[in-house]
């Protein structure tokens, strides 16, 4: 195929699976349900007869539309082409592939566009639905064109973002969590930058909109007259130029350093390696020194050649080079002959242990706990250094919100009312987000190196296992759970926040944490394929707190009339439901499970009427109730069944 075999297998492959084909119509229903939500809670059951409702209608969903794709586009472009590589890096399948005779070009376009493959597929889909909002009024086809070439270069940038990431880092959650804090950067850090610098811009465009994927949209939206160039207006073409030569500037420098970074320096047959050279190196220079004795080296010569033979070659050939000038002296004066260049290459030069070997100072190890799991994951650097850089981006990132959030509210008597709670809404969503993606990498990524059956055949419990890896997880993201709670703090003893409500917020947050790490391990242990189950564990996570805004959205939009929309209202909650046990139960299916993909919504519902409301304390006490039940109904089975120890998974299996 001329697009190369990578995407040539993607495009015959992907369509066999039942689940291609049920994850298009669930998406196509999904739009419907929230079309005729919005259409309940617009017009209700009245006859229309005027010409402008309709067009209103057509324009109120074209946002919702726009604002949903662009959304999904922006976050699950880059994590599914940071996944398709990082997933082939824990199997160690990526090093095969740079040995076939596939160019470098063809390895990262390949990767890019199977990764992308199910995301475009859905964007043509909703640019059905986009034409019903022109059919209604209100806006017209050029406009819904103009936002699709919008929202692809956005997405085709955001996946080339990914896939460098993925390129660049070894492991999976690194991946991950820096693609996230990418994306929200580049939404975040253009704001900042656009409110130091308000007049600049590019090409006649202000450089918010062409740098904010957010204001291109609204930009396409709300036209101006003056700026229109065709179909295509102008802040929408430079904004496509600008997204389309970053995507290629990425992908040209992600194919140069392609062979640079993989495979990369921490293989772990690399690291042992290079400490056993190190090792023998040490040996040399220890024995060069009891080599001055003739009688001890002459004693040993002969009894310990025999260990030549069971060192690797490259660890004799380095030890012999260190012997070479004075290891050579030494067996001569010992009777062993030779000469300079040719005794140089035998095995008779390899240092020898004797009696009056200065021996290496002895190494401190540290005793591990009753928990060895959770030993390692609190007392070791488990998942390496590098994992510095996601919490120092985060801490960045969670400045420069704050910040705005401070700047544009300090004059406010309640910010958390108005538009700018927005802010630290999405930054305690974005620490969700980034700790149940270190939930579910942590055990998939065991499971792909194969790390995962040697611990199954040990004496570890599975309530040891299950609470190491929670708390763990809980552990290595303490930066992600300290900073809101820190922000809360502070924002009540500025009187901004009042106390029972900071009280509150700090039980259901610290709950919601660890309902998101038990929600990754519990999509560790249910699904065998890692892509699986990191597609899962983030999808669960992320449509659950974006249909909570969109029923937010939609009951304010009707100014809180909740009797003509109930209706609509429960079938798109009923299909949360049926979307929520699919991905929690279907697999392993239990009563648990079936309760809560059943309460959840419609109890989540609840609690955002009771928010709007200003009833905080019944909402805490039903969102407490559900996802403390949830989280029970998750870390019960894992602890009492275990489903790894009974065969369910399997490191080759996927």
């Amino acid at each position: 195929m001329f697009a190369g075999p990578i995407i040539a297998r993607e495009v015959l492959t992907a369509p066999r699976s039942p689940r291609y084909y049920l994850w298009r119509a669930s998406f196509a229903c999904f739009l419907f349900i929230v079309m005729w939500t919005a259409w309940q809670s617009l017009i209700g059951w009245r006859q229309v007869t005027e010409f402008g409702v309709m067009a209103r209608f057509g324009a109120v969903l074209y946002v919702m539309f726009a604002v949903l794709q662009l959304t999904l586009m922006l976050f699950f472009a880059p994590l599914f082409t940071a996944a398709a590589i990082a997933h082939e890096k824990d199997r160690r399948t990526f090093t095969l592939l740079l040995m076939t005779d596939l160019s470098d070009l063809e390895i990262v376009v390949g990767k890019l566009v199977s990764g992308m493959l199910n995301i475009l597929v859905a964007l043509a889909g909703i640019g059905g639905m986009l034409s019903l909002c022109a059919l209604f009024g209100g806006i017209s086809f050029g406009q819904v064109l103009n936002l699709i070439l919008v929202t692809a270069s956005s997405g085709l940038a955001g996946g080339a973002m990914g896939l460098l990431i993925a390129l660049w880092r070894d492991r999976t959650f690194q991946s991950i969590a820096l693609t996230v804090l990418t994306v929200v950067f580049s939404v975040t850090g253009v704001e900042v930058f656009t409110l130091l610098f308000p007049t600049l811009q590019l090409l006649g465009v202000p450089l918010a909109e062409v740098l904010n994927p957010y204001r291109a949209m609204l930009a396409v939206l709300h036209p101006r007259s003056d700026e229109l160039v065709g179909i295509i207006g102008a802040s929408s073409l430079v904004y496509i130029i600008v997204r389309l030569t970053f995507a290629s500037l990425l992908v040209a420098f992600g194919t140069f350093m392609l062979r640079k970074w993989n495979p990369g320096r921490n293989e772990p047959r690399e690291l042992r390696e290079g400490t056993e050279v190190e090792f023998v190196e040490t040996l040399v220079e220890v024995d060069e020194e009891a080599a001055q004795t003739p009688v001890a080296v002459g004693a040993v010569a002969v009894t310990e050649s025999v260990t030549v033979h069971e060192r690797p070659a490259r660890v004799a050939t380095t030890s012999t080079q260190r012997a070479g000038a004075g290891g050579n002296g030494a067996a001569r004066r010992a009777g062993l002959g030779g000469d300079d260049g040719a005794q140089s290459t035998t095995g008779l030069h390899v240092p020898r242990r004797t009696h009056r070997r200065i021996a290496a100072p002895a190494q401190r190890y540290r005793s591990s706990w009753d928990n060895p799991i959770l030993f390692r994951e609190l007392m070791t650097r488990a998942y390496g250094t590098k994992p510095l850089i996601i919490k120092g981006c985060y801490i960045l990132l969670f400045a420069l919100g704050m910040g705005m959030f401070s700047h544009f509210g300090w004059a406010i008597e309640s910010p958390m009312t108005t538009g700018l709670g927005l802010i630290p809404i999405g930054l305690t969503i974005l620490s969700l987000i980034l700790v149940n993606a270190q939930g579910v990498t942590s055990l998939t990524s065991e499971r792909d190196t194969g790390a995962l059956d040697l611990l199954l055949v040990t004496e570890l419990s599975p309530k040891e296992f299950i609470y190491g890896k929670l708390y763990g997880v809980l552990y290595n993201c303490k930066e992600m759970i300290a900073l809101p709670v820190l922000s809360a703090i502070a924002m009540c003893a500025l009187g901004k926040l009042s106390t029972e409500n900071t009280v509150l917020f700090l039980i259901d947050f610290l709950l919601l944490c660890h309902f998101s790490a038990m929600l990754g391990l519990h999509a560790a242990i249910t699904y065998t394929n890692s892509r699986t189950a990191v597609a899962n564990s983030l999808g669960t996570i992320f449509f659950l707190l974006i249909g909570i805004l969109i029923c937010a959205y939609l009951i304010v939009l009707s100014d809180r009339e909740f009797g003509r929309q109930l209706l609509s209202f429960l079938i798109f909650i009923g299909a949360g439901s049926v979307a929520l046990f699919g991905s929690l139960g279907a697999r392993n299916p239990s009563r648990a499970i079936g309760l809560v993909a059943l309460l959840t919504p419609f109890w989540s519902f609840y609690c955002v009427i009771s928010l709007l409301n200003g009833d905080i304390l019944a909402a805490f006490l039903f969102s407490a109730g559900i996802y403390g039940f949830a989280l029970l109904a998750m870390l019960v089975p894992a602890v009492s069944e275990f489903d790894i120890a009974l065969g369910r998974t399997n490191a080759i299996q996927g």
